[in-house]
């Protein structure tokens, strides 16, 4: 079976397939993170991979919503990409030529200040990924467009690089989860990860006590993220991730704790990424 993927071909999520060992012959690309995930709900495929936390923009809000609101799958890897943004144009166009430039909204925020630098007057379009902007661009073919994504992606649609390196941190780093069924489940390793879910509702008061249970257990956390619950303002849930399996006696006894007062949801427990082995997107 197949594994689907944030494409189209050429995005940062392909990239990511190859530090989770999956081939390329064997992934799929789909147009959202949403329509990637339910792929794997109606087990088109076995699983999919998706963005999930950059270093400089902090998490994929829109892998979180779409992962806990449709249910019924787990995280079960994850992966690290040094990513690097260069913009392009078709082979008609130039630097002066911009007028607009199309690109995903982490890339824009990660580019920002390049862009009021040396393009302040150009419009930006966000897409659903960067591949997709270079897709776009190199399809109109139009002087007056642009694209920002990785150097490799924009070459692959016929575009010429304009400008190199123009993101705003030169050591950004992207987070990629493996997401399957939760029959398919990770064992210990030693140096794992553990990612919940914890809605507070109109409890948001208690999330002090929730977050001191860690404490008390010397359970490292690695990441608090709330989300809108969705039903009403003032509603919410928390998404938090520590180190550790589920199955290590620290971190389930913070589970077990956590779920008698919550309703507790294990996004999944599996192996961390090591930093000292990153990838580079181009």
């Amino acid at each position: 079976m197949s594994i689907a993927y944030l494409g189209p071909p050429g995005s940062f999520t392909e990239a990511a397939l190859h530090g989770l060992y999956i081939p390329h012959h064997n992934a799929v690309p789909y147009p959202t993170v949403r329509q990637a995930l339910d792929a794997v709900r109606r087990a088109e495929t076995t699983a999919a991979v998706i963005p999930w936390e950059n270093s400089v923009e902090g998490a994929v809000t829109e892998s979180v919503d779409a992962l806990v609101a449709g249910g019924g799958l787990s995280i079960v890897g994850e992966t690290l990409l040094r990513v690097e943004f260069a913009l392009a144009v078709p082979p008609a166009g130039t630097l002066t030529s911009i007028r607009q430039v199309l690109t995903h909204p982490i890339a824009h925020a990660q580019c920002r200040t390049w862009l009021e630098t040396h393009l302040p007057t150009a419009d930006v379009v966000t897409t659903s990924s960067t591949a997709h902007a270079a897709r776009e661009v190199g399809t109109a073919g139009t002087p007056h467009l642009a694209a920002i994504a990785a150097p490799n992606t924009l070459e692959r649609y016929g575009l010429e690089i304009v400008a190199c390196d123009i993101g705003d941190r030169q050591d950004a780093v992207t987070r990629f989860v493996k997401v399957a069924p939760p029959t398919v489940g990770s064992l210990p390793t030693g140096a794992d990860r553990t990612s919940m879910i914890v809605p507070l509702a109109d409890q948001m008061q208690q999330l002090h006590a929730v977050l001191e249970e860690f404490t008390r257990a010397c359970v490292p956390l690695t990441s608090v993220l709330s989300r809108p619950g969705g039903s009403r303002l003032g509603t919410y849930f928390f998404l938090l991730e520590c180190e550790g399996h589920v199955d290590d006696p620290d971190v389930g006894r913070v589970v077990a704790t956590l779920a008698r007062r919550h309703a507790v949801h294990v996004l999944g427990s599996y192996p961390r990424a090591d930093l000292s082995r990153l990838a580079l997107s181009r």
